[in-house]
């Protein structure tokens, strides 16, 4: 439940209690206060009465459906009833207030003792009276006030709602704030209970984009650092390889060095690729690509590669046009395709399909390598995860770090990967499926 239809309940609902408890007591003290008034008006009629001196008169006759009846009595014997039918004392002879059942109904009765003409007036009215003044002045007093309470909802709707429109404020902000943007939120008009929760989101801000910049300045520093070493130690390998290449067991042990060398190279090389799609400090510009020229780069660049190993690498399919980011879509086709040269053997052949299904762009890669076990799926995208370990079967130098840096690349674009078995190829076929509208970046 939304803290505003909360609000608006709790504060209806304790505006009803309130209303009918009100009505409640307002019943109680107009009951009283009618039995006081009514009261009054009964010890003042006796004095009324007991001055009449005809009661012959037309003004005096019975009326049976008068709102009081009374009687006049005298030495005991009955000499004027307001009523044919009572005939006996309506009251005891106590100048007292008292009720009484006659006449088929409830009555309040009052007598009072006359000593100047040795007389008692005798007078009642009926109860049900006194209740329906004492209902009629509370519904007076409460009726309006329930009749307002639909009108109160709405006002209190409005107001919890103005209330609460910082929050809602704050709330649209968090919404639409991009991944890559972690700039303090400002508000204007900001509520003394808000600034506490603002101050500490600003603060965490503050951290995140400090703990990200100092992540990415250690990757990039510690890669390009690294870059000159390397670069050194290679040629240095390549040097010694020449001049000990007559010795069998140093030309060995040259080898093994040169690809930890090579190995260590591609480590780094891909920690800075890495560093550059990371999601959070990604600031690629969406463009339109054509899917065929793309492909037709990427394989024009890792040809040497694939010429080395002596195989063939075939495009097949039209290209479609789709919105990316050029530079890391580029690394993401490089790494399937040179993975499919690195893990196929001498002479195979590499075919990189390009079609649309179910209004999604597809680009295909299959090799004829040994393929990925189902099991092993989800985890090749892990970052540093390899199958085997240093001791893969193919005995192929890697880090770890190619597919979940396509993994990453596709999350970019809103796209996915699929890996399965090549059909035709017998190996792994790894499928590309990209959103022909621009993606969300």
């Amino acid at each position: 439940m939304s803290i505003r239809r909360y609000l608006t309940l709790i504060l209806l609902s304790v505006i009803t209690l309130v209303t009918f408890a009100a009505a409640i007591q307002g019943y109680r003290s107009s009951m009283a206060k009618a039995t006081s008034v009514f009261d009054n008006e009964l010890r003042s009629l006796t004095h009324v009465l007991i001055n009449i001196t005809d009661l012959s008169t037309q003004s005096l006759a019975p009326q049976p459906n008068a709102a009081f009846v009374f009687q006049i009595w005298h030495q005991n014997k009955l000499i004027f009833s307001s009523h044919p039918k009572l005939k006996t004392a309506i009251s005891d002879f106590k100048n007292t207030f008292s009720e009484h059942n006659f006449l088929a109904q409830r009555w309040r009765t009052y007598g009072h003792f006359f000593e100047s003409n040795n007389k008692w007036v005798l007078v009642a009215q009926p109860v049900n009276r006194r209740f329906e003044l004492a209902e009629q002045m509370i519904l007076a007093a409460v009726t309006p006030l329930v009749l307002c309470i639909p009108l109160l909802a709405i006002i209190i709707f409005l107001l919890v709602s103005s209330g609460l429109r910082p929050l809602r404020l704050l709330s649209e902000n968090l919404r639409t704030k991009k991944t890559d943007d972690l700039s303090p939120i400002l508000q204007q008009n900001q509520r003394n209970e808000l600034s506490p929760v603002l101050e500490t989101l600003n603060q965490l801000f503050e951290r995140l984009n400090a703990a990200f910049s100092r992540e990415k300045r250690f990757a990039s520093d510690a890669a390009h650092e690294l870059r000159t070493p390397l670069s050194v130690l290679k040629i240095n390998a390549h040097n010694l390889a020449i001049e000990l290449k007559n010795n069998p067991t140093t030309h060995t042990n040259i080898q093994y060095l040169q690809q930890g060398i090579e190995r260590m190279s591609h480590v780094v090389e891909q920690i800075l690729l890495l560093n550059r799609t990371n999601p959070e400090q990604y600031q690629g510009q969406f463009k339109q690509l054509n899917t065929a020229a793309l492909c037709q780069t990427v394989i024009a660049s890792l040809f040497p590669q694939i010429e080395g190993k002596k195989q063939e690498i075939e495009l097949v399919g039209q290209g479609t046009s789709i919105q990316g980011d050029e530079f890391s879509l580029g690394i993401l086709l490089q790494n399937l395709i040179s993975n499919a040269s690195k893990y196929s053997p001498q002479g195979s052949l590499i075919r990189v399909t390009l079609k649309t299904v179910d209004n999604q762009v597809v680009i295909q890669v299959e090799d004829a390598g040994p393929g990925i076990e189902k099991s092993e799926y989800q985890r090749v995208f892990e970052r540093f995860y390899r199958i085997g370990g240093d001791r893969h079967s193919s005995k192929t130098p890697g880090c770890g770090l190619g597919l979940a840096i396509s993994k990453h690349i596709a999350d970019l674009h809103k796209a996915s990967i699929k890996l399965s078995r090549s059909k035709q190829l017998s190996g792994l076929s790894v499928e590309l499926f990209l959103p022909q509208g621009q993606p969300n970046a």
